[in-house]
C-alpha cells in the first residue's frame, strides 16, 4: 500500500494507540518534510486486512525503515488479535534491504530478534515527587551526590518560567551548542518539525531555567495518556554545574503534579539513567540484506 490516505486509514485501525509514537499525526509530522517513498505491507485473510508493517524508504542509506524515521520508538508489526503467529510473514514480504529498529512487543517472535537499544522510564506511582525518589530510590554515594547537586543549583536562585513558547528557539541553540555536530537540531528540517509538533492537539509543556535573568536551560515535554515524555532539553553545560541533575528532578516533580503515572526519559543511557536505576525497555531490531555495521 502506497497511497498516503489509505495508509493513514490502516494505521488508525491497527495502531495500538498506547503511546504518542503510535499516533499518526505525530509520525506524519516527522515524515512530511522528507516525503520519502512509503510502503505499508498489509496482511490479508479472506480478503480482509489483518495487520500492517508501515515502512518508508531512506534514500541516502538505501534501505526501508519504519514510517517516521530513526527518531521513533514503539515501532511494531501491528496485527489483529489472533494473528500474532503471522508476524514473521510480514518481514518475509520485504525482499529489499531493510533495517527495522526500536521494535516493541512481548511476542515470542519479537523477543527472539536481536536486542537493539534501551529506553528508560520511571514509575511515578511509587513516589510522591523528586525528593521522595532521591531518598528512597537512590542509594549511597549517588543519593548524597544528587541531593547535594540539587541543593547547590537551588542555592543559585534559579527562576523557572513555564509556558513561554518563545524559549523554544533558545532550546534549539542550547542543544546545538552543547552537542555540536551531534545535535539533532542541526539535521535538515528538525526545527521545523518541532515547531509543527507543538501545533498538534497534545499537552505540550515547556519551562526554562534562568539565573540572573539569563536562560541556561529549556526543557520540553509532552503529557499523553498518563505518560509524561521528557522529550528533549537544551542546557548550558559549562556555566552551572550539575544543571542536568536539577533538570531531571524538576521534570519528575512537573510530571507528578500533572498526575502522570510514568515518566519516559527516552532511549540511550546518556551517562546517568542506568546509575539512577530507571526501568529498562529493551527494543529489538531486524535487518535484511544488511549487516548491523552497515
Amino acid at each position: 500500500m502506497k497511497n498516503i490516505k489509505e495508509c493513514e486509514r490502516l494505521w488508525n485501525i491497527f495502531s495500538p494507540h498506547r503511546t504518542i509514537y503510535q499516533e499518526w499525526d505525530f509520525r506524519y509530522t516527522h515524515y512530511k518534510y522528507f516525503n520519502y517513498p512509503i510502503k505499508f505491507i498489509v496482511g490479508m485473510d479472506a480478503n480482509q486486512p489483518i495487520g500492517i508493517l508501515p515502512l518508508q524508504y531512506e534514500p541516502e542509506e538505501e534501505f526501508w525503515e519504519f514510517f517516521g524515521g530513526q527518531e521513533m520508538e514503539d515501532n511494531g508489526i501491528w496485527v489483529k488479535s489472533g494473528y500474532e503467529n503471522r508476524l514473521e510473514d510480514f518481514l518475509k514480504a520485504v525482499s529489499e534491504d531493510v533495517w527495522l529498529d526500536y521494535l516493541a512487543g512481548d511476542s515470542e517472535f519479537i523477543q527472539s530478534l536481536s536486542a537493539d537499544d534501551i529506553s528508560y522510564e520511571l514509575d511515578l506511582i511509587k513516589f510522591t515527587g523528586a525528593a521522595d525518589f532521591v531518598e528512597n530510590h537512590l542509594s549511597g554515594h549517588l543519593r548524597k551526590h544528587v541531593r547535594s547537586a540539587y541543593k547547590a543549583v537551588s542555592g543559585l536562585g534559579p527562576e523557572i518560567i513555564r509556558g513561554d513558547w518563545s524559549d523554544l528557539e533558545k532550546m534549539f541553540d542550547l542543544s546545538a551548542d552543547v552537542f555540536g555536530e551531534e545535535s539533532g537540531f542541526n539535521d535538515p528540517y528538525s526545527r521545523e518539525i518541532y515547531r509543527d509538533l507543538l501545533k498538534l492537539p497534545y499537552d505540550w509543556r515547556i519551562f526554562s531555567v534562568r539565573f540572573g535573568g539569563v536562560i541556561r536551560a529549556v526543557s520540553l515535554a509532552v503529557f499523553y495518556k498518563d505518560i509524561y515524555y521528557f522529550y528533549t532539553v537544551g542546557y548550558d553545560r559549562g556555566t552551572v554545574k550539575d544543571l542536568n541533575a536539577f533538570l531531571n528532578l524538576q521534570n519528575i516533580d512537573e510530571a507528578k503534579k500533572l498526575g502522570a503515572k510514568k515518566i519516559n526519559f527516552g532511549y540511550h543511557d546518556c551517562g546517568w539513567k542506568e546509575r539512577w536505576g530507571l526501568s529498562r525497555i529493551v527494543y529489538h531490531e531486524y535487518w535484511h540484506g544488511l549487516t548491523p555495521e552497515d
